[in-house]
């Protein structure tokens, strides 16, 4: 397993394999060039020691503890009297983490931003804060490339809601191109007139940005980007199954009230006596009839008398 790659003039004294694997190196070189005239020196003047992050293996951080000398420089006109040996294939000047360390953080703030890269960056065992990330991006050097063909334009907000600029990437390598103070006609339009070479523009749907590559690229396609068409494609699918739900509940609704209307309405019918109902009915008619019938004869016998 390779812990540390082979580096010249650079020996490693100790390695310490724990939570964290820690390696001890000092440097062998019998010379240094200063940095400011050049001058190549072999009188040390003392020696001190870096610490410096490296990325890490099988899941364990890396930390290195440089041994590096201090030089007096040769050279008697030279502004630099006492220069530290360099480590370029290493580090670089003053820093705390090693250039391969650096440029892992710096893909990652490219990548996914610089909170979500310093999340992730912990979860892999990368050390590095949101600050450090961004602060790597800000200093990266874009290579040098040809003119872009495809570009991707969207706002970025200085203040939200307020202020706004103008964000322009190289879609073709994924590399940001240039910030725009805003999103004006006039200075969308500027930029694009001095890259000819643009024939795809992807924007979203300002009109603000449409007028500026009509005017400034017309030779251009634009097309929106992918984000705002399924932006887009969602807003349209929401708003179709809005009014499809609203139909299906008004059919829903207008069946049932067309089902109660056929409905017959229910009839009051009376019940049907017993047959001890019947009797007592009956016997309580023939008792009222038998009454009147000896009434009747009481009040016959009176009128006989008189």
């Amino acid at each position: 397993m390779i812990i540390f790659p082979d580096l010249p003039h650079v020996q490693v004294e100790e390695v310490e394999v724990a939570q964290e694997i820690t390696l001890t190196l000092r440097t062998t070189s019998p010379t240094a060039s200063c940095p400011s005239c050049g001058t190549a020196s072999s009188r040390i003047q003392s020696r001190y020691t870096r610490m410096l992050h490296d990325l890490p293996s099988v899941g364990h951080p890396i930390r290195l503890i440089m041994h590096v000398r201090r030089f007096f420089c040769k050279k008697s006109t030279c502004a630099q009297k006492i220069f530290v040996e360099r480590l370029p294939d290493l580090c670089r000047p003053h820093a705390q983490r090693t250039k391969q360390l650096q440029e892992a953080l710096r893909q990652l703030g490219l990548t996914i931003g610089g909170q979500t890269g310093a999340d992730m960056g912990s979860d892999l065992g990368i050390s590095g804060s949101r600050d450090t990330i961004l602060r790597l991006v800000r200093q990266s050097h874009p290579s040098a490339h040809s003119e872009p063909h495809v570009i991707g334009l969207d706002d970025w907000a200085r203040k939200r809601r307020l202020r706004y600029g103008t964000l322009i990437c190289d879609l073709e390598s994924g590399l940001p191109i240039d910030l725009l103070p805003d999103r004006s006609v006039e200075i969308g339009s500027a930029w694009l007139k001095k890259h000819p070479s643009i024939h795809v523009v992807s924007r979203d749907g300002s009109s603000e940005y449409a007028s500026a590559i009509t005017k400034g690229a017309p030779q251009a396609r634009q097309v929106s980007d992918r984000w705002h068409l399924v932006k887009n494609l969602a807003a349209c699918v929401s708003v179709q199954l809005t009014q499809s739900l609203t139909q299906l509940r008004r059919a829903e609704q207008a069946e049932a009230n067309a089902t109660q209307e056929q409905q017959p309405l229910p009839q009051h019918h009376s019940h049907p006596r017993t047959r001890g109902s019947e009797t007592d009915a009956t016997s309580s008619s023939s008792g009222t009839n038998s009454s009147l019938r000896a009434d009747h004869g009481t009040a016959a016998a009176r009128d006989e008398k008189h």
